[in-house]
């Protein structure tokens, strides 16, 4: 695997200035997440880096990448190519980066979906992503707080923020996001 400063010399080679803003912000997101629920960093800080390095594909031709590259390719992602960012940055982490590890990869293929059965690494690189400054949104305040307080809460409310605003505009919601939700709700009601 590259050490971290190569790969951000990559990264900020292959995509767009405004992309590789994001994906440091989310970086360094996901670092003071990590510190503020006392996780080890080192792991944390790849896979937010490298999050978004599938974009470097543009969403119109996503679709047409990832099957060059044997990805699969499901229905809803048909339909809202910018999901495959996930899994072509899976392939780009590995390929192009040297991540092996699995833990890693998952945080880049969930973060934007999420899944039921998360590890704190994925859930602190998906919510570094919704609330890194650069992002602004009703509500996003109540989530960066909640993020440092809760991962789990802070999850829940992405979650319903995110089903909430696919709801809006009419779009599909993939049935990660919603194992993920009924997965986090259930384990609340239990409590």
């Amino acid at each position: 695997m590259m050490k971290l400063e190569e790969m951000k010399r990559v990264l900020k080679e292959s995509l767009p200035p405004k992309r590789y803003r994001h994906s440091v912000n989310v970086y360094e997101t996901a670092l003071e997440l990590a510190a503020a629920h006392k996780l080890p960093v080192e792991r944390i800080a790849v896979s937010a880096l490298l999050h978004d390095c599938g974009r470097e594909v543009g969403s119109k031709d996503s679709v047409a990448k990832a099957r060059e590259l044997g990805l699969p390719v499901d229905e809803v992602e048909l339909q809202q190519p910018i999901l495959l960012h996930a899994k072509i940055g899976v392939y780009n982490a590995m390929h192009k980066y040297g991540v092996a590890d699995q833990e890693i990869l998952d945080g880049i293929l969930y973060h934007t979906t999420g899944i039921d059965g998360m590890t704190p690494l994925a859930k602190v690189v998906f919510l570094a992503d919704m609330v890194e400054p650069g992002r602004d949104f009703p509500g996003v305040e109540e989530l960066r707080r909640l993020a440092r307080k809760d991962l789990d809460k802070a999850m829940l409310l992405a979650y319903g923020n995110t089903i909430r605003y696919l709801l809006d505009e009419g779009q599909l919601i993939h049935p990660h996001c919603i194992s993920g939700y009924n997965e986090l709700l259930l384990a609340a009601k239990k409590r």
